[in-house]
């Protein structure tokens, strides 16, 4: 009796290791092991699927990560949905460096019952956004192509003011690049767009970027933000008072009479302005993305000074930008990303979104994949806490549903809106 049931444990044993291992060879020969770890990316479960010291190492090293719907204190719902754009806007080359070209960028402005579409090739759409859109199991988002007269080489941002909207761009004509802002009353059905803002030089590698209305010494304008110089050559037009480029101006809406608002920027992207609060974010070199309180007139130091440092720096002993920003007369960021976020957009997360977050900003990101909710101190001068949230998406825009408490996010991958809520 006792042989037979030996006999029996051998051979139950030994099918194990058959059917273990003819498991395992189809795990990791099928991919099925790849498409799990990306749908499921749970740090914790996908150390067990890997054999490599090293990858284990490093996934064990990020200590304590949560994945959505989970985050420190509240559980948030996110829901994806496919645009459909115009055929152009998916006729990008694959081989481009990342850049608008090669990430299907576009900006979202919520406007009354509509969301108002922006793309990079300055194409306008609308989208009905009613309980039908926020359906979970609607997809795909049907949208209505806006006829305008717009020409323009590439968008950078749109805004709305009241009933206009406002497009930052850039045009070329005969060789000569310049950078603009045009608006057009919004039209369902045709926008017929006028010349708001058209800088007088032509700059090979000059551009604008994020606009935010905002009222200084009691006169309405727009901040509008712009970059200069082009990876590891930036120029020293950010320290030029006399150029446009790397610098924030602010331009009337009256009489589109232009003032120096501050200077010494790399390439801004993100801008949040309200009553005399001014928070940029900003794109460093390798390393050194920053979270900037704007004042009028400060001079943030690029590119003398940046806590970042070349795109092609090897572990040299000594930093090729200054790092102390204060002891050169600069303003020192509330914060710095070490390593980079690709960091883009900044607003203002409202008190009715979550008990949970009080007082937060959310900043977004490209190459992070990531929002952050930011809490800073009450007079803005420092970040007091920042945590990180995962989305798995490039996120070039984020604008917040105030109606019905959603956070609106552009993926410019794929072309998708997502929708974060509460669950």
């Amino acid at each position: 009796m006792i042989k037979k049931n030996l006999n029996k444990i051998i051979s139950l044993s030994t099918l194990a290791i058959i059917l273990g291992t003819l498991f395992y060879i189809f795990f990791n020969l099928s991919g099925i092991k790849e498409k799990i770890i990306v749908k499921y990316p749970n740090l914790r479960f996908v150390k067990y699927l890997l054999k490599s010291d090293s990858l284990v190492n490093k996934i064990s090293n990020d200590y304590n990560v949560k994945f959505l719907p989970y985050t420190e204190f509240e559980k948030l719902k996110l829901i994806k949905k496919e645009v459909k754009f115009k055929d152009s806007y998916y006729s990008r080359p694959q081989n481009s460096a990342i850049s608008y070209k090669k990430y299907g960028t576009f900006f979202i402005e919520p406007f009354k019952e509509k969301l108002i579409l922006v793309d990079y090739q300055g194409n306008i759409y609308s989208v009905n956004y009613n309980k039908e859109f926020l359906r979970k199991s609607i997809k795909k988002v049907k949208t209505t192509n806006i006829k305008t007269n717009l020409e323009l080489t590439r968008a950078f941002d749109s805004l709305i003011i009241e009933e206009n909207l406002y497009i930052s761009h850039t045009t070329i004509t005969n060789d000569c690049q310049k950078i603009n802002i045009s608006f057009a009353k919004i039209d369902y059905k045709n926008m017929v767009f006028q010349n708001f803002f058209q800088s007088d030089e032509c700059y090979k590698d000059g551009s604008p970027s994020r606009m935010q209305f905002y009222n200084h010494r009691n006169k309405n304008g727009i901040l509008l933000s712009t970059a200069g110089g082009s990876y590891n050559k930036p120029g020293n037009d950010s320290q030029n008072k006399q150029s446009l480029l790397g610098k924030i101006i602010f331009i009337e809406l009256k009489n589109r009479k232009k003032y120096l608002y501050s200077y010494g920027h790399r390439v801004i992207q993100g801008l949040y302005a309200e009553n005399d609060l001014i928070l940029a974010t900003e794109h460093g070199p390798k390393a050194g993305d920053e979270i900037n309180k704007i004042v009028f007139e400060g001079n943030y130091g690029w590119p003398i000074a940046s806590y970042g440092e070349k795109y092609n720096s090897n572990y040299e002993k000594k930093p090729f930008y200054k790092k102390n920003h204060y002891s050169l007369g600069f303003v020192e960021p509330l914060y710095s990303f070490i390593p980079a976020v690709g960091i883009s957009e900044i607003i203002r997360l409202p008190n009715n979104f979550s008990d949970h977050f009080q007082d937060k900003f959310i900043v977004s990101s490209l190459y992070g994949r990531s929002i952050f909710i930011v809490h800073f101190d009450k007079d803005h001068n420092r970040v007091i806490n920042l945590e990180k949230i995962f989305i798995n998406e490039r996120i070039r825009d984020i604008k917040y549903d105030y109606k019905n408490k959603n956070i609106l996010l552009a993926f410019e991958e794929n072309g998708e809106i997502g929708i974060l809520s509460v669950d």
